[in-house]
């Protein structure tokens, strides 16, 4: 009797065992099978840039990061302009030819959101950030396309009165040529600038949201590299130990000791405001995100991070390439020097109309921009619905895809000089009849799309546009510049990434117009 009641129980408890290791296996194959699915290839296309007998997609990816633009021109060799797939950094992704552009620049089965959650891992602690901008409320992208850009035409002078400080304490008065190296200065222009208007006082000024602003792009790209190098059915399990992730939430806790305060303080004086029976008018993107978000629930905190992450770095690359490209060019800048000083004299100072005036800058920027583009590629999407091309592809749904940017200094496009800047390109073809608007720098088409094309493309982009120019409009009236040797070269072939050790030589002039 004792003994078959053990054994009965013993049996029980075998039988429960084997049914959580069931339960466990069916899980673990289950999961690995889902992100399995993420690694392999599309069906139906053709796959360049992965070698026969690779078994995994490491060295795919690597070859990617490394060699994109080769891979994507070997790809658009070998299938004669139609659409075939590469392994990305993060899993296949379906290149589209650029002659599609127009054609999907504003179809609505295409996410940018989608994409960015597979590139920038939005459900993990730290990033976030990539997430919250960008999704169906539309909050963010509003605040940019609107506000922001709708209140440019009123910043012009305040812009240039803080780019008047920070320059001047970036680059101190010399009277003889002095050597600096501008990449690490340049982000601290953009972010001061950028947070002038983001912000507004005291903020802007505040130097440990700064540094914030500057590094927390940085190091979230640092930590979705990271994750990047592990499968994906592992990193749910590695990421509570990797230090990159713990750095971009120590970044968001600082970030929210700043700015929440400030916020809560803006908060009461409208609420105090309205008892009153006064208006309050938001003249910066704290008060436009609460206009916008009219009482729907918004993490102010990560929309501000968002605006440094797509406006800092990029802005602060855009003014060093170009100062590069004018030092390399200097016949430019004696002209440059001319446009600004004349129309700020007919303007009788920094007007809302000063900034569109200056055309031969603007084509400068746009030439600078097409010559070193920023990105391997652009328009990156998920096919959130399956999508059939003119051509009769397929493009499945759940698939990612993007388009090569090449294209922006291939001779078959822009003719022999295709490879060099010629700041005076664009105000030419402005001057065609028809062809005003069509080349300003802010202007997108399928031949330039450093700012992207369609719907999705950067929205931020008029306010970069004033940013630059206001800067640039400084840098080329108070100071002489000249390179040590000769303009420095690209870290990588994929995207153009001046090399931050790399020095310039500078020495202070006297403006041909007080700014």
């Amino acid at each position: 009797m004792v003994f078959d009641v053990i054994s009965t129980s013993t049996d029980s408890s075998t039988l429960q065992l084997a049914s959580l290791i069931f339960a466990g296996c069916v899980i673990i194959v289950s999961v690995f099978s889902y992100y399995a699915k993420e690694e392999r290839p599309y069906p139906g296309f053709k796959l360049v840039g992965k070698e026969p007998g690779e078994w995994t997609n490491a060295k795919a990816k690597a070859r990617f990061v490394q060699s994109a633009v080769q891979i994507m021109k070997r790809g658009m060799d070998e299938c004669k302009g139609k659409v075939f797939q590469v392994i990305g950094s993060n899993g296949p992704v379906i290149i589209i030819p650029p002659s599609f552009a127009d054609e999907l620049r504003n179809n609505e089965h295409l996410s940018l959101t989608g994409f960015g959650e597979r590139n920038f891992f939005p459900t993990y602690p730290g990033l976030e950030v990539f997430g919250h901008g960008i999704g169906e409320d539309h909050i963010f992208h509003d605040v940019v396309r609107k506000n922001l850009t709708q209140a440019l035409g009123g910043m012009t002078a305040s812009l240039s009165e803080e780019a008047t400080k920070v320059i001047g304490e970036l680059i101190p008065p010399a009277k003889d040529w002095t050597p600096m190296q501008f990449a690490h200065i340049s982000p601290m222009l953009a972010a001061r600038l950028s947070a002038k208007v983001f912000l507004g006082e005291p903020i802007c000024h505040n130097q440990a949201w700064l540094n914030i602003s500057i590094r927390y792009t940085v190091d979230a790209f640092s930590a979705a590299k990271r994750l990047r190098t592990f499968a994906p059915w592992v990193r749910p399990l590695v990421y509570p130990f990797l230090s990159e992730l713990r750095v971009a939430q120590d970044h968001i806790k600082q970030a929210r000791s700043i700015i929440e305060p400030e916020v809560a303080a803006r908060r009461a004086a409208r609420r105090e405001a309205a008892l009153a029976g006064t208006k309050t008018k938001s003249t910066d993107a704290i008060g436009w995100f609460e206009d916008v978000a009219a009482g729907r629930p918004f993490d102010v905190v990560y929309a501000q991070l968002l605006l440094s992450v797509v406006a800092i770095h990029t802005t602060s690359l855009t003014i060093t390439t170009l100062l590069y490209d004018l030092t390399a060019n200097p016949q430019y800048i004696s002209l440059l020097r001319d446009e600004i000083a004349q129309v700020l004299r007919e303007d009788g100072g920094w007007k809302k109309t000063s900034l569109y005036k200056m055309k031969l800058l603007d084509s400068c920027m746009k030439e600078s921009q097409r010559v070193h583009v920023l990105g391997a590629n652009v328009m990156t999407r998920r096919v959130e619905q399956a999508v059939t091309l003119s051509d009769g592809t397929r493009l499945p749904k759940g698939s990612h895809i993007a388009m090569p940017t090449f294209q922006m200094y291939d001779p078959r496009h822009w003719g022999p000089d295709a490879d060099r800047f010629v700041g005076h390109r664009f105000l030419d073809m402005r001057n065609e009849p028809g062809q005003e608007n069509r080349w300003q720098f802010v202007t997108t088409s399928a031949e330039h799309m450093g700012f992207g094309h369609g719907q999705h493309a950067c929205p931020g982009r008029f306010f970069a546009s004033n940013e630059i120019k206001i800067a640039v409009a400084h840098l080329l009236l108070k100071y002489d510049w000249k390179f040590e040797g000769e303009q420095p070269r690209s870290l990588t072939e994929s995207e153009y990434v001046p090399d931050p050790s790399a020095r310039i030589l500078y020495k202070s002039r006297e403006p041909e117009i007080d700014l």
